[in-house]
Order: C-alpha cells, then structure tokens, then sequence
C-alpha cells in the first residue's frame, strides 16, 4: 500500500460528492496510462467543465471502488491554461502500479472526474524529472532500443503471459516454468506520441529480461467512428510500423473486433477489418519482416442470435469472414481465446453449461482454423489469451463469472500444463499466451485476478506445472 502524505491526511476524511461519469472536458490526458512515471510530474489535463467550482488530483494504489484515494494537490480553484493540473511527486510514494485521477467540484453539490489506470512509478536508481512537455508534443528523448535476445525454448510450444506492470519477480516464475514470452496490451490515441515510449519501455524491459515481446495494439471504437474507416486505417497502420522500429518480436492487429464493445456498433464486418489488418501488415513488414502480425482475435461467443449482428458476430461466422477476405495473406499467425473452459482441455463433451463448442479447447481450435484451411493463406494459430478462472483467494465470482466458481486453482495449474501439451499435438498451434500472470484486479464485473497463475498468496502452482513439460529437466 501507498506511503500516506501527513500535510494531506485530512483530506482522506472529507466525504466526497456523488461522483458522476467522466465529463466532457474533464480528462487526464499526461501521463497516460500503462506509462512508466519517475521524479516529479507534470500532469496535463483540462478540467473546462462550466459547473467547475474547485478541482483536486488524487492516487491510489488499489484496485476498485472502494479504494482509498490520496490527494497530490490541494484543492485548486484556478485553472492554468497550460494545461498542467499540477504536479505529482512520485518520490513520496513506494514503486509500484497507481490510479491517478482528477476530481471536479461543480456549484451543483456533485461532481465530475477522469481517471487514468496502470501507472508504474520506479524511483529506483532514478532521479530524474519527467518532462514537462503534453502529450501532442512528446517525443523518445534519445531512444535505446535493446536488441532481441536469442531464447531457446524448452517447452512443446513456445509459452508466455500477459504481465500487468513490470514485475521482475514474476518474470522469474515465467522463466522457470520455460515461458519465453511477454505479452502487452498497448492503447492507441490518435495524436498520442507517448504511447511510443509506452510500448518501448515494455519492449526493453521484455529484452532486458531475455523474453520476447508481444504487443496487443486495441484503439478507440470511438474515435474510429468518429473519423471513419478511411482516416483511422491509415493512422492506425503508421502507428505500428512506428512501433515495428522499437524491435518488437510480435505485434497484434486490434482485439476481439467482433463485439461492439470493441468495434463500433452497426460497422461490425470482417472485410473492414482485414482492409485494416492489411494496411497494418504491410507497414510492418515495410519495417522488419522478421516480427510476426497477429490477427486480432475474435471473442468466443454464439450470442448474434441474442443481440443481433450490429452488436456482435459469432466468432466462427467472423473467423469465415475473415479468411475470406484474406486475412491469412496479411498476417503470421491467427489470434485465438480461450477463457471459459471448466473441463480438462482435451474434452469435447460433459460441460453442465451445454454443449456449445466455444466451451471446449479441441472444438474451439478446429473452429478458428477450419476456414483458413479451405481458404489458404496462414493456417498457424496463436493464442493471444488462455486461461483458466479459479476464485480460490478471493472468493465469490461475480454472477457473470459463476461458471467458474467450482474450478480449483490446482485444476487451473493441471489444466494450463495440459493444454499446452494438447494444443502442441495438432501441429497447429505455434504459440500461447496465457492470460495472465499477475493481476490483482478482481471487481464487481470482471474478475481478472482469478485468472492470474500467481495467486494472492503470491504462489504459481501453474508455474510448477507447466515446468514439468519443460525438456531440459
């Protein structure tokens, strides 16, 4: 937990307003999340809200929201043009990952905020200020780029997971289980500069390490309605061939582009994205033809016939789509998930749920890549996420979690270790990254923690068993 500030204390007691959804022009927009903070820094925003009375900057280092809040600023009525909300010494708390957010007063008796999540302060070794520059014109002060390691892999199938913040403890567990890879998720902002420092920072910590690096790259639905298809493609593509300079080893095209909470409503259409993916593949490969593009993956589900094709297509309707618009020819590997399995992994019937073919790995692999068989192009999958949801240390699963609440963290570690040997038995499968290692995050709705392989009491029974694949015990 975070160092308490006395000459701000009292402020922890102030009961705070109602807090109301994020405002228009309310926003933090530096330093932006999953960022790398060290020294003192300026944090740029706007609080232009018309019923603004006063406006206070507070961090947390807890998940949920029933965290404790800390203020970094006293309350401030006066807005400075500059954009700098005020200024956050990062010195006066231990490293680790934050929530940093602003709140506004209104007149009316509420209030109005914006938050920023996944933050990580290293102070470590640093004594450096963080530049006092905004987000539009930001740039990789003298970049270093770590070259890519050379890592043998010891398992069936090359192995990784997906890291919360930079942990080197839990690279350790990786590494002795025989994981040679490190995913991240990165968010692309048009106009966003930092996000390149964002990305690099992972990369060279995943290099650093001797893993492998493997950026998700997801951006706003929003913004893409807001400029349509033709602007954004492009913007987007210019992105990751930026971030193809940083020697990434893998890079994914977008995130579960079937569901309209990742895909703008009523736009949902596989050629679309392929026409994304390819613009994406080709300034890739402009750049290194070395690192592997990933398809986004849709999400598992069978629920178009519920909510109807504006909001969501069944993912093997869209993996045919896909494979019919080429996306085998603009890609390395196809993105695949599977997160809902409470059976071992080599069944294929038995679930008390039902017989739905995405609550099953073998099905679900045939699924995925059926249509690239009979359609050419790439016939290789990479799972961009598997796991496993077990609640043990955390207790009740939230209602729509429930099917995973008889599922042991034993059975989690058995299962992982399973999959892994069974998804290496199809030929098919060049690649798993399960989700995830290390988060904590386990709130009302989504429940990230329980799919985490190292568990509150900070053990990786997974680890273990994964390792006993490894070939060089």
């Amino acid at each position: 937990m975070l160092k308490r500030l006395p000459f701000l204390a009292l402020f922890l007691l102030i009961a705070l307003p109602v807090i109301a959804q994020e405002a228009e022009g309310v926003r933090i927009d530096y330093p932006p999340a999953q960022f790398l903070v060290s020294g003192v820094v300026d944090v740029f925003g706007t609080v232009e809200h018309p019923d603004r009375r006063s406006f206070i900057l507070e961090v947390t280092d807890m998940p949920g929201a029933d965290a404790i809040w800390t203020p970094i600023t006293l309350n401030q009525t006066n807005f400075d043009d500059s954009g700098v909300l005020g200024q956050w010494d990062t010195t006066m708390f231990p490293d680790g990952v934050y929530r940093l957010r602003v709140v506004v007063f209104l007149n009316s008796g509420f209030s109005a905020m914006s938050e920023v999540s996944d933050i990580q302060v290293r102070n470590e070794g640093v004594a450096t200020r963080q530049p006092t520059q905004p987000p539009a014109t930001a740039t990789p002060e003298g970049p270093v780029i770590i070259p890519r390691p050379n890592v043998a892999n010891p398992l069936p199938i090359m192995v990784g997971g997906q890291l919360d913040d930079f942990d080197e403890d839990a690279v350790a567990l990786m590494q002795a289980a025989g994981m040679t890879w490190i995913k991240w998720q990165i968010p692309y902002v048009i106009g966003d500069a930092n996000l390149i420092n964002v990305a690099r920072d992972r990369i060279n910590f995943s290099h650093e390490h001797g893993m492998y690096a493997f950026l998700s790259i997801k951006g706003s639905k929003d913004e893409m309605a807001a400029v349509g298809f033709a602007e954004y493609f492009p913007l987007y593509a210019d992105f990751v061939g930026q971030l193809a300079e940083l020697q990434p080893d893998a890079i994914q095209i977008w995130n579960e582009m079937n569901l309209d909470r990742e895909w703008p409503n009523g736009s949902i259409n596989p050629a679309d994205y392929v026409d994304m993916l390819r613009q994406s593949y080709e300034a890739i490969k402009a750049v290194d033809p070395s690192i592997r593009v990933v398809t986004g993956a849709p999400a598992p589900t069978g629920a178009e016939g519920a909510f109807g094709l504006d909001a969501v297509w069944n993912d093997d309707r869209y993996y045919a789509g896909m494979a019919t618009a080429g996306a085998g020819t603009y890609s390395d590997c196809i993105g695949i998930h599977y997160n809902e399995g409470i059976l071992p992994p080599t069944s294929r019937g038995g679930d008390p749920r039902g017989e739905y073919p995405t609550y099953y790995l073998p099905y679900m692999i045939e699924r995925a890549l059926y249509p690239f068989q009979l359609g050419g192009g790439v016939e290789r999958l990479c799972f961009s996420e598997m796991g496993y949801l077990s609640p043990d240390g955390y207790g009740q699963l939230p209602a729509g979690f429930a099917w995973g609440q008889n599922t042991s963290v034993a059975e989690q570690a058995t299962w992982l270790r399973d999959a892994i040997s069974y998804a290496a038995t199809t030929g098919s499968v060049d690649l798993i990254i399960v989700f995830n290692v290390n988060y904590t995050r386990f709130v009302e709705g989504d429940p990230q923690g329980g799919f985490a392989i190292i568990r509150p009491d900070g053990t990786c029974p997974a680890c273990d068993a994964i390792a006993e694949l490894r070939s060089d015990r």
